[in-house]
């Protein structure tokens, strides 16, 4: 049995509950003599470093078994701590414990403050921590560490869906309804798959039916169509998708609308705003929303916004852009909305939240140019 000093997140009981385990015990006041708790300098969680005449104040946890040090390891690791021996002071005197030091280079910030944190990040931290917990056993602290980002982002699209669900369905059925009796997360990187059993209820009310389903897990998506009314042009941009490429289609580079992820705290909006300016180069004005909702509800948890955003689109718009540690190629193409408009009603912009922006755009041009 270790004894484990905790001095960050971790002191949060819900945080801890979770990454423990079943067998975790709670912990006793305790202190780290000559040690000082900050902000890790420009990141949302703590560090600890060495300081004369310091308190590092926090937790122990007595007698953690090996299953709660395994998952304390896993969950620590993709940020790089690991377990050092130290002597904390806690009720009773002296105890030799272990700590979890950040890596070299973690620079301190601010004073930590639990508080703080908690209102600031500990509702997305205690999320993104369910599919950190998930993968145990299947990442390396690396590819953790790599993943980590994403799966952030992936925890803000499921609390924006709790806080903003879809309307009540016409069967009165809701989640609560549906039983989960197995669950699984078999693939983890910049996107994930989920598989789950399941027992869902049929409309006709003779019980549930057991089902197994795998769906694709994404993020939410700001998808915006720049258009400039004073001169009554589109821009697209252009990119190699996988998408169509495994479906075999002979060209996988589609002209599409800008789109990105929607970052952890960032709203549709900014987010548009955002991949407006790194895909084209364009400073957004007026944001028009089109419409909100699920791409392909039945295998995906991907949720789009789609905008169509009023640019002053010149004849310079047209760059080469993307965001070269995401790998992105982008080129950009201006179009008369004439041009734009024929292609899409001949069939030639197989993209659907394309088509949705542009039959929007020309139901409402003519407002949108009388008002620029």
């Amino acid at each position: 049995m270790t004894h484990v000093f905790l001095f960050g997140t971790l002191c949060w009981p819900d945080l801890l509950d979770l990454v423990g385990g079943a067998s975790c015990r709670a912990g006793e006041e305790a202190e780290l003599p000559g040690y000082h708790v900050t902000w890790a300098k420009g990141q949302p969680f703590p560090a600890i470093h060495p300081k004369a005449g310091c308190q590092a104040r926090g937790i122990l946890l007595r007698g953690c078994d090996g299953q709660v040090l395994a998952r304390m390891d896993h969950y620590e690791s993709g940020f790089g701590y690991k377990l050092h021996p130290v002597t904390v002071m806690a009720a009773g005197g002296s105890v030799q414990a272990q700590v979890y030091l950040p890596p070299d280079g973690l620079e301190p910030g601010p004073e930590w403050s639990l508080t703080d944190w908690q209102a600031a990040h500990g509702a997305l931290a205690l999320e993104a921590a369910w599919e950190v917990m998930a993968v145990m056993g299947q990442m390396s602290p690396a590819e953790l560490a790599e993943a980590y980002p994403m799966m952030r982002v992936r925890a803000d699209a499921r609390l924006k869906a709790r806080s903003d669900p879809a309307p009540p369905s016409p069967s009165g059925l809701s989640r609560a309804d549906v039983v989960v009796h197995g669950h699984s997360q078999p693939y983890t990187k910049f996107f994930a798959l989920q598989q789950a059993e399941l027992s869902v209820p049929r409309f006709d009310g003779a019980g549930s039916e057991r089902v197994d389903r795998a769906a694709f897990v994404g993020t939410d998506a700001a998808i915006v169509l720049p258009y400039d009314p004073k001169t009554d042009r589109v821009l697209l941009v252009e990119q190699f998708r996988f998408g169509p490429f495994v479906r075999a289609d002979a060209h996988p580079w589609l002209m599409e609308p800008v789109a990105g992820r929607i970052d952890a705290g960032e709203t549709p909006e900014g987010a548009a705003i955002r991949e407006s300016f790194e895909e084209a180069g364009l400073k957004i004005g007026d944001l028009h929303r089109v419409h909100s909702g699920y791409s392909s509800p039945g295998c995906s948890s991907e949720y789009f916004h789609i905008f169509v955003g009023l640019a002053d689109i010149g004849d310079a718009a047209a760059i080469l852009s993307g965001l070269q540690d995401e790998f992105e190629d982008i080129q950009g193409h201006i179009l008369s909305f004439d041009y734009f408009y024929h292609r899409l009603t001949t069939h030639q912009l197989p993209v659907v939240p394309l088509a949705l922006a542009g039959y929007w755009l020309a139901q409402n041009r003519d407002m949108l140019r009388k008002n620029s």
